[in-house]
């Protein structure tokens, strides 16, 4: 076959990249075409995302990577969960997207779930209930604003939102979409009962995609400001990153029940797949939570704070005049022995930015443990504390599905931290497969050729593996693993730092 060329927007919450996919129907060759950042503005009292700059530089990649590769075939977005935009029946953007880090829900909570208590609310859709679902800010903003009741036309989720924008069809993909708390569990669609609990309207959610669609070609206005020559199909594929990057992995279908995953980034989500959602319980009482797959089958999993404590450490070391690398972060880590101390990353204290390293030691104080005594111990205490939390998800996911799991599976930027991938082995005991790096991106890709019928899903595992590489990481005898564990666990039960 002819070489086909596939753009993937990959969005996450610090940058923005379009990457190019070319496929020859042997493999897929990955080129970073353009990069940018992309973060939260802060305005008064809103966190919200600068939808503005992320299109733009969206078109401006667009026309780079046309310079590159001569001819673009087609077009898809991921991005990370939860957050979406309001559009009206002008087909305008009611209020700038908020980041899922804004403040504005903390009135509201107890509202909500007067309403709907968190069990039942698990029961009927499958998601953990928590701040940063779309269930909870979409009724902030109602509460907030009365207004926007009578003004909603389109909920469109963010990767669906920005494919409006490049597009101007408005339709809700499933994998985005299970990510809000508002899809019902048996029907695997838009919940009447809960929409109608919480004053919203079914028309706004619209028909939910499964399995991918084409909304149809580049608007034309884009592609003349651009200047752009292809014929651009913009599809939406497989919108949320975790649900790309499990596309992409080279596993054949009949296996995919018995791994675990673990996607390594800002945010460290470790789960596995299941054939439909996990609703029990025990499944509520572990933090587990339920999320779709490009197929129409489940991820049973877990949202940990990842990668963002040592994000933020790093960014308020540079503030102080101290830059330091993550390279040079994980060797001063290796530089030291481990000294028994342990953080919850998961903690609400560490959810928010800013003062991390003062919020660590004031975890550890009111724990009654050992306080590091220079920066590599402490960047260790974070890599062995996240390694023990990945190793809490693997156990619970064991123990509310009854099914063993043979081996794990990381990927994303985080596993270029080897010393997390080795721990991770460590701890948990079982053979790690990392890569790739960019697994959010190769399965975007996989979803538009796909959708375009270019590649079956039965084809899907050999193409994989003669596109990208991946280490095999053996688990190292641990001395006193089991009391270390232990020690994390105990750590781990408290509930409300004082800081």
């Amino acid at each position: 076959m002819n070489s086909t060329n596939a753009i993937a927007v990959d969005l996450g919450a610090s940058s923005g990249r379009l990457i190019s996919g070319t496929y020859n129907g042997e493999k897929v060759d990955l080129k970073e075409q353009f990069r940018f950042s992309n973060l939260p503005v802060q305005v008064i009292n809103d966190l919200n995302w600068d939808y503005m700059k992320i299109f733009q530089e969206i078109k401006y990649g667009l026309s780079i990577a046309e310079k590159d590769l001569g001819l673009l075939d087609s077009i898809s977005v991921d991005t990370w969960g939860v957050d979406y935009g309001l559009i009206n029946d002008h087909g305008q953007l009611l209020l700038a997207p908020h980041s899922y880090r804004d403040t504005r829900v903390n009135a509201y909570e107890t509202q909500l779930y007067q309403k709907i208590n968190k069990f039942d609310l698990f029961q009927q859709t499958g998601n953990q209930p928590d701040k940063i679902n779309s269930i909870l800010q979409l009724f902030a903003d109602l509460q907030m604003n009365p207004y926007l009741k009578d003004q909603i036309k389109h909920v469109l989720f963010m990767p669906n939102l920005i494919a409006y924008f490049l597009s101007g069809q408005a339709k809700n993909e499933f994998t985005i979409s299970s990510t809000s708390g508002l899809l019902d569990t048996q029907t695997r669609d838009f919940s009447q009962s809960v929409i109608d609990e919480l004053g919203f309207k079914r028309a706004w959610f619209g028909e939910l995609s499964k399995g991918g669609a084409t909304l149809g070609n580049l608007s034309s206005a884009i592609s003349n400001e651009i200047n752009l020559k292809s014929p651009l199909q913009v599809i939406t594929g497989v919108g949320h990153d975790t649900a790309s990057a499990l596309l992409a992995l080279p596993i054949a279908s009949e296996d995919r029940e018995d791994v675990a995953f673990i996607s390594c980034g800002t945010w460290s989500i470790i789960g596995r797949q299941t054939p439909k959602p996990v609703v029990t319980e025990a499944a509520f009482k572990a933090g587990l939570t339920n999320e779709g797959c490009f197929d129409g089958s489940n991820r049973l999993l877990s949202n940990l704070t990842g990668l963002w404590i040592i994000q933020e450490l790093q960014r308020e070391w540079s503030f102080k005049g101290e830059v330091v690398t993550f390279g040079d972060m994980v060797k001063e880590a290796l530089a030291e022995t481990s000294i028994d101390s342990y953080i919850d990353p998961n903690n609400e204290l560490f959810s928010s930015p800013n003062q991390m390293e003062e919020k660590i030691e004031a975890f550890l104080k009111q724990t009654n443990q050992k306080l590091p005594k220079n920066r590599g111990e402490l960047i260790l205490i974070v890599i062995e504390s996240l390694a023990f939390a990945y190793r809490r998800v693997i156990d619970n996911l064991v123990a509310v599905s009854d099914k063993k799991i043979k081996e794990i599976y990381m990927f994303g930027g985080g596993i270029q931290n080897e010393l997390l991938v080795q721990l991770t082995a460590d701890f948990t005991e079982k053979s790690v497969i990392a890569g790739p790096v960019e697994a959010s991106v190769m399965g975007n890709i996989v979803s538009q050729l796909q959708v375009r019928n270019l590649l079956s899903a039965d084809d899907t595992k050999r193409v994989m593996e003669h596109s990208y590489t991946v280490k095999h990481i053996k688990p190292a005898n641990v001395p006193d693993l089991d009391k270390k564990y232990e020690l994390f666990q105990k750590a781990s039960q408290v509930q409300r730092v004082d800081f």
